[in-house]
């Protein structure tokens, strides 16, 4: 019961703070190949969960605000830019959906990096299997380091 609840942590890790989760998984006792096995399949699971999640949310509040908000010219409201922000627009003209799925699982978050996927791209097959590529090869790359330092 004990090695199930340390497997569902690591996922559940995995799906979202996908960086520590590696160096949890292998602090809790697991081997290289199911450590690499364990992060890869919750990687997968957040990825597919929040872009499902993300896509329905997107929905809801277009829906909600629409009940709300008069169909009238309304004024412009000049954007906040943040370093953050700029980084993102950077990325999504510069590099597309290739360069949102390679930063996503270490450098944004599989929640954030998915939500802007869904919300950027809208070629689902594409985006799920771009992502899901990233977070194995993310998988691979952050196991071998801790494993290695």
């Amino acid at each position: 019961m004990e090695k199930i609840l340390q497997i569902l942590l690591v996922v559940i890790l995995s799906a979202t703070k996908f960086l520590t989760a590696p160096i949890t998984s292998l602090n809790i006792g697991f081997g290289y190949l199911e450590t690499l096995l364990i992060t890869t399949i919750g990687g997968i699971i957040g990825v597919i969960f929040f872009y499902y999640l993300s896509t329905a949310i997107v929905f809801l509040f277009s829906k909600i605000i629409g009940l709300f908000v008069k169909k009238k010219a309304q004024p412009k409201v000049k954007k906040k830019f943040t370093w953050r922000n700029k980084f993102i627009v950077r990325v999504k003209r510069d590099y597309g959906l290739i360069g949102l799925a390679a930063i996503t699982p270490t450098f944004l978050s599989i929640p954030v990096g998915t939500f802007l996927a869904s919300r950027y791209f809208h070629d689902q097959k594409k985006v799920l299997v771009y992502l899901s590529a990233s977070v194995v090869v993310w998988s691979v790359i952050v196991s071998s380091v801790v494993i290695i330092f």
